[in-house]
């Protein structure tokens, strides 16, 4: 039998069925870049934000002299980055409909202040010398004392002593940004209060973390370490400033923006984490033999290591947390890593973090804030830097 003719009508309904997906992929699409659009408006030059706050320091302390110039100065020059969170706090303040862009670029500069100055302890932990594939505060600060004729521990002493320095000062930056801002009382304190929360909470994810290269990596918890040194700092933290500034500072929209921003944010780190181990220098600003070094418990090594067979533990261990370390090395590990599945299990924690985050923002949040963050979400799983 053949088939019955297909009319105009059937035609142009089967056609319309066809491309409504494709349409509706266009203009969802076109709604995300217009709502970045937005942001990028909004917040202006945002290399500058934080430089707002640094003029402050610098009219603050220029009675103590050229060092502190010199120090404010380096402090300055080592932001960087994507901006990720600055542009979190406008998603959130815009999402929520705030109108004051002053206040929102005053709050963006202090959340980025808070992320400098938590970068720069880090850096002091970690021994490290360069971010964003440039020297660090420390860095510059050992050069500069070699060359005027230091040795290497005076040097060391100066650069880790300027790094931590330097974070210090942002940190009191940001909170004063906060505290002065110019807001109703309330939300003065509440800007504030919400920041140093949340540095409370990365300086005990932190702790943690360091703690950790002391135990067996069975023993360590790196999804808690996630949680409290990511996640709270970099996600909840700019979105909870963005929404606090735009007026929604009540319960509901709180504990929604803690729950996706403590998925999203630990997917984050979890990506973070597999990068530091199969990433390379040139995409990432950072040695893949830095986390090895520093016995680093990602949840990559505390899988491995408790799904391989005791000689690769041996292996993994031998490695973990030494000074010595070299390429070959962080290659068998790499191996390792991949034939146990565990990268593959951490690639899936990745992704149902990221799920979860999604799916939590689409049922409790702005549309736009959600799609915003899914894009977000997309990107960050296959990001390489």
């Amino acid at each position: 039998m053949l088939p019955a003719p297909v009319t105009a009508a059937a035609a142009r309904s089967s056609l319309e069925r066809s491309t409504e997906p494709v349409l509706e992929s266009e203009l969802a699409h076109d709604r995300a870049r217009a709502f970045a659009d937005r942001i990028d408006d909004a917040l202006g030059d945002v290399a500058a934000l934080a430089g707002v706050h640094w003029n402050e320091v610098g009219r603050r302390t220029a009675s103590a002299g050229p060092e502190m110039a010199h120090l404010v100065a380096g402090a300055r020059e080592a932001d960087g980055g994507k901006y990720l969170r600055p542009r979190l706090a406008a998603a959130s303040f815009l999402a929520h409909d705030g109108t004051d862009l002053a206040l929102l670029r005053h709050v963006a500069g202090a959340v980025q202040l808070v992320h400098l100055a938590l970068c720069a302890h880090d850096d002091v932990i970690d021994g490290d010398r360069v971010r964003h594939g440039r020297p660090n505060v420390i860095g510059r600060a050992e050069a500069d004392a070699r060359a005027a004729g230091l040795g290497a521990s005076a040097a060391t002493r100066q650069g880790e002593a300027s790094g931590l320095l330097a974070g210090d000062l942002a940190l009191n930056a940001a909170i004063l940004a906060l505290i002065t801002a110019e807001a109703p009382d309330a939300a003065r304190l509440r800007l504030a209060a919400v920041a140093l929360d949340a540095i409370e909470q990365t300086v005990a994810g932190e702790l943690l973390d360091v703690r950790s290269e002391t135990l067996a990596p069975a023993e360590t918890r790196p999804l808690l370490v996630a949680r409290l040194k990511t996640a709270a700092y970099s996600v909840t933290l700019p979105l909870q400033l963005g929404a606090i500034a735009a007026g929604a500072d009540d319960p509901v929209t709180a504990d929604a923006v803690e729950r996706v921003g403590t998925a999203l944010g630990i997917a984050y780190q979890l990506g973070d984490d597999d990068l530091g181990l199969f990433g390379t220098f040139e995409t990432t600003g950072k040695s893949t033999l830095s986390d090895l070094r520093d016995g680093k418990r990602t949840e990559h090594i505390r899988l491995a290591i408790e799904r391989a067979d005791p000689a690769d533990r041996a292996r993994i261990a031998q490695v973990l947390g030494s000074p010595d370390a070299t390429e070959e090395d962080a290659r068998r590990v790499r191996d390792i890593v991949t034939a146990t599945g565990a990268r593959s299990a951490v690639h899936a924690l990745i992704d149902s973090h990221l799920e979860l985050g999604i799916r939590t923002a689409r049922a409790e949040l702005p549309a736009p804030l959600a799609e915003h963050l899914a894009g977000l979400a997309r990107a960050l799983r296959h990001r390489t830097s």
